[in-house]
């Protein structure tokens, strides 16, 4: 699907990651001698494992010089809450009209590399939410037990503490199906405002437009609504526009806040995009749930059928 996703935030802000490398002995038995090729990759293993740590503590030092500049300037040293603030406050989902779920049941579609990349952006979703004013419930679904997609997460510590459900099951088994939308560039449905108890599907697939196609073909084949999102509808791309998984989240979320869905989309797609207004486009606040409500009365059910930066399935193209 993807590239890598966005910068996850402030070191005080994120989970430890460790980074995606496997061991390079994992498969040389005590009897059986190392090849040169395993010998390098070793040692290329245990060279990043200190420039990490060393990497972590420039880190640490630079934020506490940061700190140190603000308080003597006089200006404020955080933006927003601290890590500590957000653990002790549990998230309120009364809010909240939609629920978005991650498709996870593609890991063994994905090379290790790719899954590492999904699970970045992951956690990308998981700082973003917890973080709004707003937040989403969130499910993480088709996790298999001791699959790729689970390793990668056990990485992050105490991952299992997110404000975050995490299922083995399939998203058709936990929502009622006519809720669902699963969302694909493919689909010819626009999602053109939101659905107040839906659930909004993404699909955790980093392919590198290997199976194109993939998700929407899943939907189609269950039953279950799709949409894309209306990025041609809103907006102009010389280049061809793929969203990474956190991009799509964070642009549901925005919209569920209340933003336009011109203005979403060029807060949220990267500057090298070049993306620009369409013209003759001025915007009018069509995402509001309660005009949603009125659409649904007077549209056909079929048109309503609906829904990290190489392809990905689960990502939205014009």
């Amino acid at each position: 699907m993807t590239e890598d996703g966005e910068e996850l935030g402030s070191i005080d802000d994120r989970t430890t990651i460790q980074e995606d490398h496997e061991p390079a002995n994992e498969n040389v038995t005590a009897d059986e001698p190392m090849s040169k090729r395993k010998q390098k990759k070793l040692r290329k293993l245990q060279q990043w494992e200190v420039k990490k740590k060393e990497k972590r503590l420039k880190e640490k030092e630079k934020m506490k010089q940061r700190k140190l500049e603000a308080i003597q300037a006089g200006l404020p040293t955080r933006n927003g809450p601290s890590r500590k603030e957000l653990k002790r406050n549990k998230i309120d989902y009364s809010k909240s009209d939609i629920t978005i779920a991650v498709d996870l049941s593609f890991d063994e579609m994905m090379i290790d590399k790719d899954v590492a990349k999904c699970v970045k952006q992951l956690l990308r979703i998981y700082t973003l939410n917890r973080r709004s004013e707003r937040p989403i419930p969130l499910h993480f679904t088709g996790i298999r037990a001791g699959g790729a997609v689970e390793k990668h997460l056990k990485r992050n510590d105490g991952y299992q503490h997110w404000d975050v459900k995490f299922s083995e099951k399939s998203f058709v088994d936990l929502f009622e199906k006519e809720k669902l939308v699963y969302l694909s560039s493919e689909s010819d449905n626009v999602l053109s405002a939101l659905e107040k108890d839906h659930v909004y599907v993404i699909g955790g697939l980093v392919d590198h437009n290997q199976y194109k196609g993939h998700c929407h073909g899943l939907a189609t084949d269950m039953g279950i609504r799709h949409a894309r999102l209306p990025l041609s509808e809103h907006i102009v791309i010389k280049t061809r526009t793929i969203l990474t998984i956190n991009q799509v989240f964070e642009i549901l979320m925005k919209v569920q806040l209340g933003k336009p869905w011109q203005e979403t989309l060029l807060e949220v797609l990267p500057m090298r995009k070049g993306a620009k207004p369409k013209e003759g486009d001025m915007i009018t606040d069509s995402t509001t749930l309660e005009d949603c409500n009125r659409n649904n009365d007077s549209t056909d059910q079929e048109e309503l059928n609906g829904g990290n930066e190489e392809k990905n399935n689960s990502e939205i193209t014009s």
